[in-house]
């Protein structure tokens, strides 16, 4: 927790435990962005604009890195009535998810197959999208029929386990009751094959995928990689029968991912990590290990499946909440899951539910949005009508109240970037920026974006560009400001100066993705061009 990515954010913070606070729909609906030039004597110009803010209450802003998520990339949308759009940056959905199985990937030892993959990378480049790589599951999976029983990981290894002391076992799934093979993690050959995958996969990344005449190395294509490789789906939870007796194999398996993924965002399971000593205490030092490891990105983000699902349970509540009672060096688990967001970024997504006599299906997602801050939740996998733990038939699509709750969910979640004022001024060539920044939402953004002032003449075309010191991954929200609200007394100033502008003509300001994938990202004000800028005042 000591990387200078992670001083850098605590010393812009400089409090501990953001509040946890509620939803207040007091949005200002009209603020006015003042662009103000200094007094005539002291500029060769002034200017002034009065962009208006674009509050959650008229819908969810869509930027890469943040809201919505679909499966398989392309030019799908995912539940498009889950989430209404305010401002839209692409046509097109700008955050992929896919969750990859073992045994898909390689069949014969050492025989890999990724080139399957690159499908997915050649959307991100024809459509703008990154992806989120959930890899690679061992349970619950496709893979081959062994014995009767399916199996997420190869038959290779599977045979070298039942030739072991260490053997894999038949296992009835809980959903269908379908059998299925389940790995053994104290086997040293399958933590070998598993690590020696990942090598592989890490390989795979390094190298271009080429679509549509642009060719972009696979790894920039990634924003995260997700540790699918303990628990059902990679969710991080198991019965007792298949908890490891302690934590050694998954902590090495975890380290392998740290080390063949040094660059790229890594997410964990948090299913697993509920207090129930009788079947999870084995794996206390397996969770403090992921909520305190780090790779050159910093700490890494956690992931929370079924969104929505009614939050009083005993289950969540040993999870998220103070009822979960593991504590380790004086660091609560609790604490550690509730205050991610602040390092890392929480994914997730919904539950397939339905009602009871006293709950309403998805009555509980903005409360859980607010006190956990996630940062992208799949608009997918919710109910409609055939989920197994929905008897009654129940579909989000005819609940209006249920479909509110995700609009304003999503409306709120993430970072909703704006300047309440901007001040320019030049003289003798010497440009000053001066902007009064605010985030409106749940988190900052966890991705590098740049800051491009650029200069246009009278025809649009560029004469001029420089690129703000402002890093807004360091912009968090205010911890005594309701989400939705803007306060300008809250806001953060940034100058930038440049030397020998001289040029005359629309000064712009334009939020780009560095590695050229994302489409520019959108404020939460009006005035957003075609080519993703905004006008800051005309330089004479």
């Amino acid at each position: 927790m000591n990387t200078p990515g992670h001083r850098k954010i605590l010393d812009a913070l400089s409090w501990s435990c953001f509040s946890r606070r509620h939803t207040s729909w007091c949005v200002l609906l009209c603020w006015p962005l003042l662009v103000c030039g200094l007094p005539a004597e002291e500029a060769e110009f002034s200017t002034t604009v009065t962009p208006t803010l674009i509050a959650p209450a008229e819908g969810a802003i869509q930027n890469a890195g943040v809201g919505t998520e679909i499966w398989n990339g392309g030019p799908g949308h995912g539940v498009t009535n889950l989430v209404h759009y305010a401002v839209r940056v692409s046509e097109y959905s700008v955050n992929s998810m896919i969750r990859i199985n073992w045994a898909d990937y390689e069949g014969d030892q050492g025989l890999y197959h990724f080139e399957k993959l690159d499908k997915h990378f050649a959307a991100c480049i024809q459509y703008g999208q990154k992806l989120d790589i959930g890899c690679f599951m061992t349970s619950a999976g496709g893979g081959p029929m062994i014995a009767g029983a399916q199996c997420s990981y190869p038959r290779y290894v599977h045979e070298a386990l039942q030739n072991s002391a260490q053997k894999d076992v038949i296992a009835p799934m809980f959903t269908d009751k379908k059998n299925r093979w389940e790995p053994n993690f104290e086997n040293p050959y399958f933590l070998e094959r598993y690590v020696a995958l990942l090598k592989a996969f890490a390989a795979y990344l390094e190298q271009p995928q080429s679509s549509g005449g642009k060719s972009v190395q696979r790894k920039k294509l990634v924003r995260c990689i997700e540790l699918r490789h303990f628990g059902y789906w990679g969710e991080g939870a198991y019965p007792k029968k298949h908890v490891p007796a302690n934590s050694v194999g998954l902590i090495r398996l975890a380290d392998a991912f740290i080390r063949c993924f040094p660059d790229i965002r890594l997410v964990v399971p948090t299913n697993g990590m509920v207090y129930i000593p009788d079947i999870y205490d084995p794996l206390k030092a397996y969770h403090f290990h992921l909520l305190s490891a780090t790779n050159n990105v910093g700490l890494l983000g956690i992931f929370r499946d079924n969104w929505g699902w009614d939050e009083r349970s005993s289950y969540y509540q040993k999870i998220y909440y103070a009822a979960n009672l593991y504590e380790q060096d004086g660091h609560k688990l609790f604490e550690l899951l509730r205050d991610r967001w602040k390092f890392a970024p929480l994914v997730g997504e919904p539950g397939r539910t339905g009602p009871k006599k006293d709950w309403r299906p998805y009555s509980c997602l903005l409360d859980q949005a607010n006190y956990l801050h996630p940062v992208v939740i799949r608009n997918c996998n919710v109910s409609d009508g055939s989920s197994l733990h929905n008897p009654t038939g129940y579909s989000i699509l005819d609940d209006p109240q249920a479909l509110k709750q995700f609009h304003d969910m999503y409306a709120l979640m993430g970072f909703r970037y704006l300047f309440t004022t901007a001040k320019l001024a030049r003289h003798n060539g010497r440009l000053e920026i001066a902007l009064d920044w605010l985030n409106s939402g749940l988190t900052p953004t966890y991705d590098a974006w740049k800051i491009r002032f650029i200069l246009a003449d009278t025809a649009g075309k560029e004469i001029w560009s420089g690129v703000s010191s402002l890093d807004l991954r360091t912009v968090f929200p205010d911890e005594h400001t309701p989400p939705g609200v803007v306060d300008a007394r809250k806001a953060q100033t940034h100058t930038d100066r440049f030397p020998d502008v001289h040029g005359t003509g629309a000064l712009y300001l334009q939020i780009v993705d560095p590695e050229g994938i994302s489409p520019p990202l959108a404020l939460s004000i009006r005035g957003r061009t075609t080519q993703g800028t905004y006008l800051l005042g005309t330089l004479k």
